[in-house]
């Protein structure tokens, strides 16, 4: 297995150093995987702490082997329990300081846990400063979404061959898991949101598009197969004439493409045929004015009013209040495309542009990962957005 280059982590920590300085914190304990991993390189059960003037230490629950194989961290240890932890920043002088957290996940038993065992200890919010650090990806994290992206587009294309007439929207899923599998995608979607649960692949045919769920997104519902997950494809036959949407996270190293596409048995409803030219043009509009500056209420304003404008705002984004957001090493990165969120489109983002439009007949539109660089915009997959039809 590939791992992350030193110089690629040494980077990541000098950035984050950087930004604990600016808020006058004076150290930083790490305690969710995905920021873990995205500072350490290994996904090993433990706890990162980084200091301002002063090497990181990894302390590892489990397991001590394969994390001192997999990160270039030179400071790794073995611990047991958390004090262990809380010890040592004692020890190095740093129990009156300020202590950087990830607040947004960590559970609160474990958070009161350690006030009470730790009161001298000044915990300060760094989740929103972390989450801003890996929303711009380096070089060496975009090639491996372009290569993500370019593996999920051989899918894509292998699939279009494989849909038949009386097929099920799980018979759908098996066959695209397999592709997957193929394609070396890591069948599992890490998200940062409490609570969210994601398939990598979802399917919905016809009216099933229509059945929301509990997950906020356009294409987050459907029938599924049981009560303990209801969303995503079911036992549903696809029909002719049927839009089938499909939502997939394409997770090749880590980092995550997300990519939605509609095929059809046949003609579509012309109504869909519509919506999905109005989509068409909203990624029009994406790639011209998502630029290195440009704020982020502004840009989603500018795409509500043109579908306002061209008369589908009705069946736009299925509700929810937004129309894309970042994806990396999770499905539900920074930043989000919405009016509530104040902030700027940054050179070396990478956002999913998902402009969807949810009909009770069907859902039509399709999504794009988007590299934002200094003088365009990359798509980082490039399967035909246009509506698939396959004669059947």
């Amino acid at each position: 297995m590939k791992k992350i280059p030193e110089e690629e982590i040494a980077r990541r920590l000098a950035l984050l150093v950087e930004q604990l300085e600016k808020k006058n914190v004076h150290c930083a304990v790490l305690f969710q995987n995905t920021d873990r991993f995205y500072y350490s390189g290994t996904f090993q059960d433990g706890v990162l702490l980084v200091r301002c003037g002063g090497d990181p230490v990894l302390f590892v629950k489990r397991t001590l082997e394969r994390a001192i194989d997999e990160s270039p961290i030179r400071q790794i240890v073995g611990y047991e329990d958390i004090g262990e932890v809380y010890e040592y920043i004692g020890d190095h002088r740093l129990h009156t300081e300020k202590v950087g957290m990830e607040m947004d996940t960590i559970p609160a038993k474990f958070y009161l846990g350690l006030t009470k065992s730790f009161p001298s200890l000044n915990y300060v919010d760094i989740s929103k400063d972390i989450r801003s650090q890996r929303s711009v990806k380096s070089e060496y994290e975009i090639e491996l979404m372009r290569e993500g992206g370019r593996r999920l587009d051989r899918v894509l294309g292998l699939f279009r061959e494989e849909i038949r007439p009386s097929m099920t929207e799980y018979d759908l899923y098996g066959i695209l898991l397999e592709l997957f599998r193929r394609e070396d995608a890591i069948l599992h979607v890490r998200t940062r949101s409490f609570s969210m649960e994601v398939l990598p692949i979802t399917i919905l045919s016809g009216s099933n598009v229509a059945r929301h769920s509990s997950m906020d997104s356009p294409s987050g519902g459907g029938a599924g197969i049981s009560v303990s997950f209801p969303a995503g494809p079911g036992h549903r036959v696809i029909e002719k004439g049927d839009p089938v949407l499909i939502d997939m996270a394409f997770n090749y190293g880590g980092y995550i493409i997300d990519c939605t596409r509609i095929f059809s048995l046949g003609r579509v409803d012309s109504l869909l045929k519509r919506a999905h030219t109005v989509s068409t043009h909203c990624h029009e509009i994406f790639l011209e004015r998502a630029r290195d500056g440009m704020p982020i209420p502004d840009l989603y304003r500018e795409i509500m009013e043109y579908v306002e404008k061209e008369g589908f705002s009705e069946w736009f984004m299925g509700g929810v209040k937004f129309i894309g957001h970042g994806v990396g090493l999770e499905l539900d990165e920074f930043p989000v495309l919405s009016e509530q969120f104040r902030a700027h489109i940054q050179q070396g983002m990478t956002i999913a542009f998902e402009p969807k439009f949810i009909f009770e007949k069907g859902g039509t539109g399709y999504e794009n990962t988007y590299h934002i660089r200094k003088e365009d915009v990359e798509s980082l997959n490039q399967f035909d957005g246009s509506i698939q039809s396959v004669e059947g």
